[in-house]
């Protein structure tokens, strides 16, 4: 047999391995997001509780709450509703999302800090983690989820309501995404956001796009019509002119700080910030909480003084 020949079966044996990897890994991969495994990725709310347990629940746990469950697009949401304290004016509500493999309680920690602003809150189970069915589709289902349950706060608040979102990691995806299906949403804070589920799922996995995502797309879109090729905050960004907090930690090891400063550069609202912490993936509030309420409260009564002097 000639070399060149030996060559060319070699080279076309290691291309086949390599693209069987990438199915295997889909498919494994697919598994987790459609049936997240216990302990590893969806613990309950006692196991959060422990992993933040530098973090005093004391102020959320003593706050009025009200549990209601949003049937969605074949997923069962659990939510929680937190009244807004007893104030005068036009109703706020801030609607916050955890990250992949955590749970509503994540999101509990920043309640009290909305409150203190004069905002209800309603956080929920991402589909598929929590106690929340479904399956993840990393942001493509989930921007529905998040309309769903700001729709649910103007029906419970009045339509003026001001509603603002707020996520981090996969929460910041979905965030930024409901910019897409929502136009009446009045600012968005995004904690550690990628530019799209591409990007999100290379720099996590450690992992080229191309086999790997690909074949895990197009399992999602057989399986769940679910295209996360169209997972693309950058995009929604640049056609929303909504206001938007961006903050990353610059010692973010999965999702590089980088992907928000061209979140930010793609940004059209005057408005819209950038805020870098000296942290974590999505542990600013815990590291620097001060700072973390300053600013996200800057942000906010910027954006509510320029919706009254639009209202005027």
């Amino acid at each position: 047999m000639e070399w060149y020949i030996i060559v060319l079966l070699a080279i076309a044996g290691m291309a086949a391995l390599y693209f069987l990897a990438g199915f295997a890994a889909s498919l494994a991969l697919g598994f987790v997001l459609k049936k997240p495994m216990g302990r590893l990725v969806r613990p309950n709310y006692g196991q959060i509780r422990e992993l933040c347990k530098d973090f005093d629940y004391s102020v959320y746990d003593a706050m009025e709450k009200e549990e209601f469950t949003i049937h969605h697009m074949g997923a069962e949401l659990k939510c929680v509703f937190v009244p807004a304290p007893k104030t005068t004016g036009q109703a706020k509500c801030v609607i916050s999302a955890h990250g992949f493999g955590l749970n509503l309680m994540f999101s509990a920690r920043y309640v009290p800090m909305f409150h203190a602003m004069g905002y209800a809150a309603v956080i929920y189970d991402s589909r598929g983690l929590g106690r929340s069915t479904g399956a993840s589709s990393l942001g493509y289902f989930e921007k529905h989820d998040m309309k769903a349950t700001a729709d649910w706060a103007r029906q419970r608040l009045g339509q003026d309501a001001i509603i603002g979102v707020h996520g981090e990691s996969l929460g910041a995806i979905t965030s930024l995404e409901t910019l897409g299906v929502d136009d009446n949403i009045a600012f968005a804070i995004s904690d550690c956001c990628s530019t799209s589920a591409r990007k999100t799922f290379s720099h996590i996995m450690h992992l080229p796009a191309f086999p790997f995502f690909s074949f895990l797309n197009l399992l999602s879109r057989l399986f769940y019509k679910a295209d996360m090729n169209e997972v693309r905050p950058i995009e929604r960004v640049k056609t929303a002119n909504v206001p938007i907090l961006f903050m990353h930690s610059t010692g973010d090891k999965p999702m590089p700080y980088r992907e928000s400063e061209k979140l930010f550069a793609a940004a059209s609202n005057p408005l819209s910030r950038l805020e870098l912490f000296d942290s974590y993936h999505t542990g600013a509030y815990a590291t620097e909480k001060q700072r973390y309420e300053q600013v996200a409260g800057e942000f906010i009564q910027a954006v509510e003084d320029a919706i009254l002097q639009h209202a005027t």
